[in-house]
């Protein structure tokens, strides 16, 4: 399945109404309509209603013993959501109760290829510290030889 690849990152607060301004640059690539929901980390997420229904179907195809929490957390905490003229979105409650979103509070907004995450300012710091070991690892898998082809590039990280 073709996506949009969605990248860099931008910085936004969380206004008196629970909106945040989703920037020009992610909305082109979401649609007119697109799906908000609880990430598997200390964020949200927000990806075009095509990608979330294909992730919603894989989790459905996990045994239930291993894929019920993902469901819950995936699904059950999943919005439908416009952005208004001026590129505002309104955070659902349960979503801002489940980070504890507060009114005026720096948010970061994370592009992550498929998916764009919605993070505290605070949690984005933590989430994207990373050890010595940690960068070793990643440094191992990156190839940086850009005449190689695109098929190249797809090897798969260890999980």
């Amino acid at each position: 399945m073709a996506y949009n690849s969605f990248t860099a990152q931008a910085e936004t607060k969380l206004d008196n109404k629970c909106r945040i301004v989703i920037p020009a640059f992610y909305r082109d690539g979401l649609g007119e309509e697109f799906r908000i929901s609880l990430g598997f980390d200390k964020c949200l997420y927000i990806m075009e209603t095509k990608v979330f229904n294909n992730v919603s179907r894989q989790i459905s195809k996990l045994p239930l013993n291993s894929s019920a929490k993902l469901a819950r957390r995936f699904n059950a905490f999943s919005f439908s959501a416009k952005t208004d003229k001026q590129g505002r979105v309104v955070l659902p409650p349960q979503l801002r109760k489940a980070l504890g979103f507060e009114i005026g509070e720096p948010i970061v907004l994370a592009g992550m290829g498929p998916y764009i995450e919605v993070w505290s300012d605070k949690e984005f710091s933590k989430a994207v510290e990373i050890s010595a070991e940690e960068s070793d690892i990643l440094m191992s898998y990156m190839n940086f030889d850009y005449e190689e082809s695109e098929d190249a590039v797809d090897n798969e990280l260890p999980s």
